[in-house]
């Protein structure tokens, strides 16, 4: 089972991440947060993939993310899980 970390400034944020589907919406409420903490306010770089990002893109996301990961508090990892209930 994989899980999203999220590193922010109050502290670490997990989200299921074992399916496409819940990475896709992992990422966006990642990038989401990232957004409306403005984050991304002042990055010319991107411009175009933050507006295809904002509409709901979810290669365009994750490349965001991707791209801004070292930058304090947009740290990140995708980490393995163990289902105790499964060993």
């Amino acid at each position: 089972m994989r899980i999203l970390i999220y590193h922010g400034k109050h502290g670490k944020t997990y989200w299921l991440a074992d399916s496409k589907e819940q990475l896709n919406a992992a990422m966006w409420k990642l990038f989401t947060i990232l957004d409306e903490q403005g984050c991304y306010a002042e990055d010319e770089t991107h411009s175009f993939t933050l507006r295809m990002a904002g509409a709901g893109n979810a290669q365009c996301v994750r490349a965001i993310l991707e791209s801004r990961r070292d930058c304090e508090y947009e740290g990140w990892d995708l980490e393995e899980a163990v289902d105790p209930c499964t060993d």
